[in-house]
């Protein structure tokens, strides 16, 4: 098998002539991600928002915001997400709250709580919950703060009030004692200087008591602590699938590009092993013979199908050209210069071959002839080859013959030893694709023609089919390419200028010249008859 070198222009053909299996599979691609889609859906998210209160800056009275990334990171911790989780059905684990649930603090007062679920009622309940239990833990570490604050400043208290007692009880011995003694004596100025030290001591004592008594009533807080008193300004908003367009579009967008993409890639990376001939240039190539003509072909399946084609072909003006300018090139117009007419009164042979696996090529010679006959030119299409798989085209002819002529002008049989009759006769011959030999009844001295279809043979099918042919005396005179690429730029004429290399040199076929014919021909020249060119 040889392998096709392959570049960016051939694999854009590929690509372009393969484009409904690409937009199939693009389709297919947008289809799944669709269920996909459906299977994950879009998580619907549901929002709710924390107000902090306001921190007291400690011995200045100011007072301002909590650090924003601090209270984020409290916000999203095990314990207070982990108490979130437990108290939304079904529970959620803690990892499975931290996943589904966000925070955000769009200022250092104020936290946004946004929880996904899978149900707007799931969203919603688990943002109420985040939101609550962030407050409850605020509270907590602030009642938490509170008893041992209260427990160490009541110790305080305590010691003060003991102090002061002590320094009323010294006051009052030495006021005592400073009343018996002399004015102006050594003794009596030291104890009014100890009153005097022992009374500054009392009011800074006092003092004090009454800082930690307004601590305890709760009259000034500890700057930078967090303390009771957040609250939920904002309940947990009605969960919607706010991310679904956008799910949705890369979910359907996505499966189509990948699909598209691993198709393209199949296509192209299969066409490199794909040892059949797709254009005119490769087709030609690959024999050394031209192409003549390339046509559409309209095959049938049954027989009524092949009798309805023989009746009534009538080809659009593209088909029907090609088929005028192959019957010029078999059968030139006598009297043209260079045409080759003989204008003996015999009828011109053509005989039409194809292989049994192209079904495609298969109705070249009854188009051929049905369309010679309906630009009246008399013409007898012969069954002359048959083979099983074109049972239903030798089933047709036998009808038609049995009956009557398919249209004016035209006859069929399925005898090859019928006498020729008119000024055409079309052979059929339908060659087996592993022993392509042709009946030795063929007429030999007939122009011979190989049709062929776009990407329907190889190098090696066609080599086997024009050796066949040759050994028995029947030299291919021009190939038809049936139903040919729509991409297909090229025309098959064997021109060497421009034209692209298709890979190994085409096989040469070797053999002895049948007596009465030239041994080589730049055109076609067979025993033709006026009239017989398909005007």
């Amino acid at each position: 098998m040889s392998e096709q070198g392959v570049d960016l222009r051939s694999t854009w053909a590929v690509l372009r002539r393969r484009r409904g299996s690409l937009a199939a599979a693009a389709l297919f691609g947008a289809v799944a991600g669709a269920g996909l889609l459906y299977v994950l859906p879009s998580p619907y998210a549901s929002t709710s928002v924390v107000l902090l209160p306001t921190a007291t800056q400690a011995g200045s009275g100011r007072t301002g915001g909590y650090d924003a990334e601090t209270q984020v990171l409290i916000a999203q911790s095990a314990d207070v997400l982990g108490r979130a989780g437990l108290a939304v059905t079904p529970n959620l684990s803690t990892q499975g709250a931290q996943d589904r649930v966000t925070v955000e603090a769009p200022t250092s007062s104020i936290l946004r709580f946004t929880a996904r679920g899978t149900t707007s009622d799931a969203a919603e309940l688990l943002s109420a919950a985040s939101a609550q239990s962030f407050v409850d833990y605020l509270e907590q570490s602030a009642s938490e703060l509170s008893r041992t604050r209260r427990e160490t400043l009541q110790g305080r208290l305590d010691t003060l009030k003991g102090s002061l007692d002590a320094l009323n009880a010294q006051i009052r011995r030495t006021s005592a004692r400073l009343v018996g003694e002399p004015a102006g004596s050594t003794a009596g100025r030291a104890d009014a200087s100890a009153i005097a030290a022992l009374t500054a001591s009392q009011g800074q004592t006092v003092l004090e008591i009454d800082n930690v008594q307004k601590q305890l009533a709760g009259d000034e807080a500890d700057g930078g602590q967090v303390a009771a008193g957040a609250s939920v300004i904002q309940g947990a908003s009605p969960g919607e699938q706010s991310e679904f367009v956008t799910r949705a579009m890369t979910f359907v967008a996505g499966g189509a590009t990948l699909f598209f993409a691993v198709t393209a890639l199949f296509l192209a990376l299969t066409n490199r092993r794909d040892p059949k001939l797709r254009s005119r240039d490769e087709i030609a190539d690959a024999v050394g013979i031209p192409v003549l003509a390339s046509f559409r072909t309209r095959p049938a399946r049954t027989a009524k199908g092949w009798v309805e084609l023989l009746e009534g072909y009538a080809p659009a003006n593209v088909d029907g050209w090609a088929l005028r300018q192959l019957l010029r090139a078999v059968a030139p117009t006598p009297g043209r210069s260079g045409s080759g007419a003989v204008g003996d009164g015999a009828p011109l042979v053509v005989v039409v071959f194809n292989l049994s696996n192209d079904a495609g090529a298969l109705a070249a010679g009854p188009q051929l002839a049905s369309f010679a006959a309906s630009m009246g030119t008399t013409t007898q299409l012969v069954a002359a080859q048959p083979h099983e798989s074109a049972n239903a085209l030798w089933a047709a002819c036998s009808r038609v013959a049995e009956e009557s002529d398919p249209r004016p002008a035209l006859s069929v049989t399925t005898r090859l030893d019928a006498p020729a009759e008119g000024e055409l006769m079309v052979q059929l011959a339908v060659l087996d694709s592993d022993d392509p030999e042709p009946d030795s009844r063929l007429s030999a001295g007939a122009v011979a023609l190989l049709a062929v279809s776009a990407a329907s043979s190889t190098r090696v099918a066609l080599a086997d089919a024009v050796v066949a042919a040759d050994r028995a005396g029947l030299v291919i005179d021009g190939l038809v390419v049936t139903n040919p690429d729509p991409l297909d730029r090229t025309s098959g004429r064997l021109v060497p200028r421009d034209r692209p290399s298709s890979g190994p040199a085409a096989p040469t076929v070797l053999s002895t010249p049948v007596i009465g014919r030239p041994p080589a021909r730049s055109a076609p020249k067979r025993n033709r008859t006026q009239g017989g060119s398909g005007r």
